[in-house]
């Protein structure tokens, strides 16, 4: 899974994890979270290479996330911290569907959140490591915000793309998450947690393209990733065993019991929709749907 934005600029994404649950919020009441790490190489052709010295940048290149929250409810503030459990996700995936790969190692800095009372329209900001994320309620906002992102991991944009977003998810919050790295590297977990806009159902992002054009909807794809997913009311499951001692502020947004599966293979385009019913009785039934169904 993932749809990159730079047209013609192809850009290689695999052994992707993708967690979905219910838990219990700060305020008491549940929310959804969305958890997303995968290895991503850019290109390595050598004109984006001369691109990386040149002063205006646009050598980058950047994946895209819906989320179905609540309109203007998601900020900064709904990124969980991740660098001192980087291998969160995969503890998961471990427990899922035990992984056919071995894992690289990185190191760790620090990151500090800040929390903004009103969301404004557009917001940039680095998360996990390799990514700096604009977050927007419309996507069609998105490419005037590209001056904010760091020059090596400016994007070309294709309009087409985010005119499509907004046709398909429409009043979802939008999360464009740039990068740059020319060898494959593991990234960083994503966690972000958000009030949903349909209590009943889990969401994960699948749509697929690599290329930076709109993902045809009724294309065949090949995946590679993992699905994890859990509610704080869920029974049976399996027992992840998480190597990192979890932070507080990441604890109450984890399960420690999650279904799950490995897909290596070919699969019509779309995106993974669970019903909590099924969820919380311990069982994956993950709907593949166009976004228009979603």
């Amino acid at each position: 899974m993932c749809c990159s934005v730079s047209p013609g600029v192809p850009v290689h994404f695999s052994d992707t994890v993708l967690y979905a649950a219910e838990v219990i919020g700060e305020a008491g009441e549940p929310v959804h979270v969305l958890g997303y790490q995968n290895k991503v190489q850019g290109s390595r052709r050598r004109l984006l290479q001369a691109l990386d010295r040149l002063p205006f940048g646009l050598s980058g290149n950047a994946m895209i996330l819906p989320f179905p929250a609540q309109p203007k409810t998601m900020t900064q503030a709904n990124v969980l911290d991740t660098i001192n459990c980087r291998d969160i996700l995969q503890d998961m995936a471990d427990a899922v569907a035990p992984p056919p790969y071995t894992r690289e190692t990185s190191s760790r800095s620090g990151i500090t959140w800040s929390i903004a009372s009103e969301p404004p329209p557009i917001q940039v900001f680095g998360a996990a490591g390799i990514y700096t994320v604009v977050l927007a309620q419309d996507p069609r906002d998105i490419p005037s915000a590209l001056s904010q992102v760091p020059r090596s991991k400016r994007p070309v944009l294709n309009p087409a793309l985010f005119d499509a977003y907004a046709r398909w998810y429409p009043n979802w919050t939008i999360a464009l998450c740039c990068f740059s790295n020319r060898k494959a590297k593991l990234a960083n977990p994503l966690l972000w947690w958000y009030k949903p806009m349909n209590a009943d159902q889990l969401f994960l992002p699948g749509v697929d393209c690599h290329t930076g054009d709109v993902p045809d909807l009724d294309s065949n794809v090949a995946v590679d990733h993992v699905i994890a997913v859990g509610s704080h009311d869920m029974t049976g499951g399996e027992h992840v065993v998480y190597r990192d001692t979890l932070p507080r502020s990441v604890s109450p947004f984890v399960c420690n019991s999650l279904v799950g599966q490995r897909y290596k293979e070919n699969m019509p385009n779309g995106d993974f929709v669970c019903q909590l019913k099924d969820v919380r009785l311990g069982k994956l039934m993950a709907a593949r749907c166009k976004p228009e169904a979603a």
